[in-house]
């Protein structure tokens, strides 16, 4: 695969999955580690939703408030648990959207507080208590690297048992993803930028969805565009 030359920096989908356990047994600490791995694109898929930051940001409270309230629900056989987040970003960034079209928009103060600020305060009021500030190790994404001409990533995640990977991707203008047989599910979150998959257009906050054994003849990008990508290591490229 295109990655396979940064094995080294992957992260293990283990990581993940302990964080979001001890979310599940009650861990605001492993909470804001995975708010801070992940703030950064749920938000930034948020606003290409929305188009507006303050609804971006509620839907970002949301989604990590969701992750709080469902972690003991999470499924890894549904999928990764970036991909999980991701999907809870989707819903509650449309959910937003929608009330605001209705006229169901809430009345923002110029001055808000932080987007951590709020989530750790809807927390400590459900508990009646004080809500932990944050004491994890800073996240920093992994750096690019392009594994092909025209083609870098970020690498977030792996799951060796289950052969998935989680990753940022960025084409260049112009830029083309090979050819490939899906040998999983594929999901696909739209960022920046504009993307073609065979005859469908995508545009920033579009998702598409694949499932083995289907495969894409093309996929390339005039502007140039980044998605998060989450795929099987299994893929057959062409």
């Amino acid at each position: 695969m295109l990655y396979a030359s940064r094995r080294d920096a992957l992260v293990p989908e283990s990581e993940w999955l302990e964080l979001l356990r001890s979310v599940a047994a009650g861990s605001q600490t492993a909470l804001h580690a995975l708010q801070s791995r992940m703030q950064r694109i749920v938000f930034t898929l948020a606003m290409r939703i929305t188009s507006r930051r303050e609804l971006a940001e509620d839907a970002t409270v949301d989604t990590f408030h969701d992750v709080w309230r469902r972690a003991h629900a999470y499924d890894a056989d549904g999928g990764t648990v970036i991909a999980w987040i991701m999907r809870l970003a989707r819903g509650h960034a449309l959910d937003r959207l929608r009330a605001a079209q209705a006229g169901g928009a809430e009345k923002h103060d110029a001055a808000r507080p932080t987007i951590a600020a709020r989530l750790a305060a809807r927390i400590a009021e459900e508990a009646r208590g004080v809500a932990i500030p944050p004491s994890v190790r800073p996240w920093s994404e992994p750096p690019w690297d392009e594994v092909a001409p025209g083609i870098s990533c970020k690498l977030l995640a792996s799951d060796a048992e289950r052969h998935r990977v989680s990753m940022l991707v960025r084409l260049a203008p112009r830029g083309e993803y090979p050819a490939h047989t899906h040998a999983g599910t594929e999901e696909l979150h739209l960022l920046e930028g504009e993307l073609w998959i065979d005859e469908r257009k995508l545009h920033p906050g579009d998702y598409n969805r694949a499932q083995a054994p289907t495969g894409d003849k093309r996929v390339w990008s005039e502007t140039g565009c980044t998605c998060v990508l989450v795929t099987s290591t299994l893929d057959v490229l062409q």
